[in-house]
């Protein structure tokens, strides 16, 4: 990562879990897919003890998509314009998500807010990332409503999601300054940075807590 501006990262964690098998994770994107690659280099390297089971957009032009053609990784394209109601929407990404037996859903930049049908189908099963300190600007234009409002620190956060939007346990958060000659752009890039750090650090922390779950109830 370019360590040209400071930053903070809360708890800091010095290493990944590690996982046996590895962690069966689902990716759930609807633009670019940059976390989504980070998470692919980190499990190829070895470095990151996942596997990715499935990406799931909603966008048949999304970026992610290339991303998983290019390692072969299952992708499905389930858009929402394709269903009378939303929950038919959602039981068809719920059961895409069952057939690839996935243990962990990461929401990586999916621009879809759930419901609490979804949300109970996966109970504490599900995290996302978002870019801000949250409690703090909430919703999609976290980026440019710090810089209107004037904050002077900004950042990213990964939770694990409830039923009120960007609500939910903080898992880990970065933090960083917003400088006077900063703006959407510039922000934008140093806050996707720092999520390319603490969305696999959450992954791992995360996966730790579900395994560690359902090993006690047995």
């Amino acid at each position: 990562m370019d360590k040209s501006f400071n930053y903070i990262i809360s708890p800091q964690i010095s290493e990944f879990r590690k996982f046996s098998p590895k962690l069966k994770i689902g990716v759930l994107a609807s633009g670019k897919g940059t976390n989504f690659q980070e998470l692919i280099n980190l499990s190829e390297k070895g470095k990151l003890d996942i596997e990715i089971k499935v990406l799931i957009t909603n966008k048949e032009d999304a970026g992610c998509i290339k991303r998983a053609e290019n390692v072969e990784i299952p992708f499905k394209i389930i858009s929402d314009k394709d269903f009378s109601q939303k929950e038919l929407f959602e039981l068809e990404i719920i059961n895409t998500l069952i057939n690839y037996d996935v243990e962990l859903i990461v929401m990586a930049g999916w621009m879809k807010i759930v419901t609490p049908f979804f949300i109970k189908k996966f109970k504490n099963k599900i995290i996302n990332i978002h870019p801000s300190l949250l409690p703090a600007y909430k919703g999609g234009s976290a980026i440019r409503d710090s810089i209107l409002n004037g904050s002077k620190i900004t950042g990213c956060s990964v939770h694990f999601v409830e039923e009120e939007v960007d609500s939910g346990s903080l898992i880990i958060q970065g933090a960083l300054p917003i400088l006077n000659d900063d703006n959407i752009e510039t922000l934008s890039k140093k806050i996707q940075m720092l999520e390319h750090i603490i969305l696999p650090q959450s992954i791992s922390h995360a996966g730790f807590l579900i395994r560690s779950n359902f090993m006690e109830s047995y």
